[in-house]
Formats: structure tokens, sequence, C-alpha cells
């Protein structure tokens, strides 16, 4: 799924949903890339995860680089592939890092359904009952993620003032124009 929304990056920011933060232990569900052109999101429905990350890892090569993620080795080990700028700095967490760096009202206008920790409770629904909508959740949740690191990357890698960066779309108007119609989600 591609939501067109310039930016002006160079190569990608990458961020990635799993069943468990450490790659050993977990299984990549959704592969979410922000670039010049803007979000494309990939989620796995019915391939297995091997064939799924291998169609990551050929998508990954599109990007260019250099490469942008939030706690980089996640993704890394996720997506076996190098990145090249960690926007995480001293392990905090992206609450922490959001507020220190004048970006929270940013994120919260995103309105991001989900916590991270609750993606293996929506893949495990998904897996059972098959309703889409548990899908919707976690893309959703991926295009948050992808915006806040953007905020992230451009008050710290390029100096923005936060006043200064304009604000994404709410997921929720996201989840309806662009998610439901791609999982054929019909909802009266």
């Amino acid at each position: 799924m591609l939501i067109e929304w310039g930016t002006s990056i160079n190569g990608a920011i990458v961020d990635v949903e799993s069943t468990h933060f450490d790659p050993a232990e977990g299984e990549l569900i959704t592969a979410g890339f922000l670039s010049k052109e803007g979000f494309t999101i990939l989620q796995r429905v019915e391939s297995s995860e091997a064939d799924f990350k291998a169609y990551v890892a050929k998508i990954i090569e599109g990007f260019g680089r250099p490469l942008y993620a939030f706690k980089k080795d996640c993704e890394e080990g996720f997506c076996n592939v190098a990145v090249d700028h960690d926007l995480q700095m001293r392990k905090e967490a992206s609450f922490v890092a959001l507020r220190d760096e004048g970006l929270l009202d940013h994120y919260n206008l995103l309105c991001d359904p989900l916590f991270g920790e609750e993606i293996p409770v929506y893949w495990t629904a998904w897996k059972k009952m098959r309703n889409p909508l548990f899908l919707s959740k976690i893309i959703r949740h991926n295009y948050c993620c992808l915006a806040k690191e953007y905020y992230l990357k451009l008050k710290r890698i390029d100096g923005i003032d936060p006043k200064q960066i304009r604000t994404f779309v709410s997921s929720a108007a996201i989840e309806k124009k662009y998610v439901w119609p791609t999982l054929s989600v019909n909802l009266v």
C-alpha cells in the first residue's frame, strides 16, 4: 500500500512490526517505509515469514540510502539490512524522545490506535478470526511509527525547529481512505 505524501527525505525511514522485539524470538509481520514518494506499508497476510522477509528485502533495495530507524538493531535484525542512522539515543523510549524534542503534540495528532506490545495480540486475533480490522490497526500503528520517526529525524538530524515541522494526517483518516479499501473492509 502506498500513501502518497511527498517528503524531503533522501533514502527512507524503516519501521517494522513483529511478534517480539528480538528477531531471534519474534516473527516479522509488517514492514513500513517513508520516502520521498510517501508511505509504503507491507502487511503480511498469508505468506510465510521467510517469503515475506525475502519480499521486504527486495523492496528495501529500491529506497536507496541512507536508511533511518528508531532502535535500528530491531529493523536490522528483522530485515537483514544495515541501517545508517539510529534515531534513538541512549536506549530511550520513543515517548521520551518525542517529549524531549518537543514533538509529543505532533505525535498525539496521529491518533495511534495501539502500543507496540499490543501488536502480537492483534496478529494472533487476525490469525484466529481473519477479521481484517485487526490488520488495519497494525498498519495504522506502523504509519504512526513512521511519522514519529520522521519528526525525530527532522529535529535530531536536520535540526529543524518543531514549530516548523508539518504534521501528517491522522491515522484514523488514513485507515478509512487507504487501509480499509486495501483490506476490503466494508463497514456500513
